[in-house]
């Protein structure tokens, strides 16, 4: 069995030597077509990350500008929410055709916090995720919006629709932001964890 075990630099990564830079104008692409590749290099900002996931809509863009503006360095809640997904990771093992990035970002979410954790926990199965074992009678709204956001990860679903995402009463600040890095951890995989810095434009 081969296992490859290579890893992108910055210097693999540099826009210099990419196929849409052009030596007079810089980057001539209307988004990177290389930013999983950055991201896994660790040259990639939360605000970057994010305006090339998400679409311009104008409320959106608002509500993800002012998460950008307080990114606190890491994509975690706090320890406890690391621990919780990593002794989960560890429970179920490593299963190739099970792991995929939308299950990790499924975890992400449904690990979050200890309520909604200990709700959910029974899903997790060797297969995959089977959200029909969720206990939800009395969950909050918070937590709700995990869930289905969760799901729509796996299962390719749209409970949780960016309009949702706009609208302060529908989705709450911290949902927001955990379902935003759900999505980078579905759209780019594990190394979505390695992104550090907020972005140039709030380096201060």
């Amino acid at each position: 069995m081969y296992i490859n075990t290579f890893k992108y630099t910055p210097k693999d990564v540099s826009c210099q030597l990419c196929t849409e830079y052009v030596k007079k104008l810089g980057c001539t692409a209307l988004r990177c077509p290389w930013l999983a590749e950055r991201i896994e290099a660790g040259v990639v900002g939360y605000r970057e990350a994010v305006l090339e996931t998400f679409p311009h809509e104008r409320r959106l863009f608002q509500r993800l500008n002012l998460l950008i503006k307080h990114y606190p360095g890491s994509l975690w809640s706090n320890e406890q929410h690391e621990r919780r997904m990593q002794y989960q990771c560890a429970v179920q093992g490593y299963r190739r055709r099970r792991d995929t990035n939308a299950y990790y970002a499924a975890m992400y979410l449904l690990t979050s916090n200890d309520d909604i954790y200990r709700r959910t926990a029974n899903c997790f199965c060797k297969d995959g995720i089977e959200f029909g074992y969720a206990v939800l009678k009395n969950t909050s709204p918070h937590n709700y919006a995990l869930f289905m956001a969760a799901r729509d990860l796996c299962d390719k679903t749209e409970a949780v629709t960016m309009a949702d995402l706009a609208e302060p009463e529908v989705i709450d600040p911290e949902a927001l932001r955990l379902i935003v890095n759900a999505t980078l951890i579905a759209r780019y995989g594990l190394a979505a964890f390695q992104i550090r810095a907020r972005g140039a434009e709030y380096e201060r």
